[in-house]
């Protein structure tokens, strides 16, 4: 008979731990970072905060392990070479999820404030994605654009969409990232 998975403690553990996290998801996407508690978290999942700060060391901790999850799987979708249908994918995933979009854009919204838990993650983040898109594109643009700059657009149209669609469901994010990737290709 073929193994099904890991068994034991340390399933158990993984299981517990992404659960967690999706109760961590669930509670600071209903009152962003600083209207959400670890009490809360911990009441939900039906285990006490110190079982919380076993798998996580703080608030901070697990709402960057929410994100970094988050990230994760926006990397997977861009792809090793051509960014521009990977924003689309993107695009398509985020109208599935829209509790880690609401999520993401409060935490990016929060954490504008220097003082935020947050602040140097979401700095940071925009700089890695941003070089990360602009090493991709790089070698697909005329001499006359600037990959950097170009990837900042991509990134504030990705964010802006979002919170559009965030207001109205009616803004289809996956069509107008479509209709821009076809405008960029046409143009090159």
């Amino acid at each position: 008979m073929a193994a099904s998975g890991p068994r034991g403690p340390y399933a158990k553990g993984t299981e517990r731990r992404e659960q967690i996290l999706r109760i961590a998801l669930e509670v600071f996407t209903e009152g962003g970072y600083h209207g959400s508690s670890v009490k809360e978290i911990a009441r939900r999942v039906g285990v006490t905060e110190s079982t919380l700060f076993h798998y996580f060391g703080s608030k901070q901790a697990m709402l960057a392990a929410v994100l970094a999850a988050r990230d994760e799987r926006t990397a997977a979708l861009l792809g090793a070479d051509d960014p521009l249908p990977g924003l689309l994918e993107v695009a398509r995933r985020n109208a599935r999820t829209p509790d880690l979009v609401r999520l993401y854009a409060t935490t990016a919204a929060e954490a504008t404030e220097p003082g935020h838990a947050a602040h140097e993650w979401v700095r940071d983040r925009y700089a890695q994605v941003c070089a990360d898109i602009a090493d991709r594109l790089a070698d697909r643009l005329g001499p006359d654009t600037d990959p950097a700059w170009l990837a900042r657009i991509l990134v504030a149209v990705m964010d802006g969409l979002q919170i559009q669609w965030l207001l109205d469901d009616r803004v289809d994010m996956a069509d107008d990232i479509e209709r821009l990737v076809a405008l960029l290709v046409a143009g090159k």
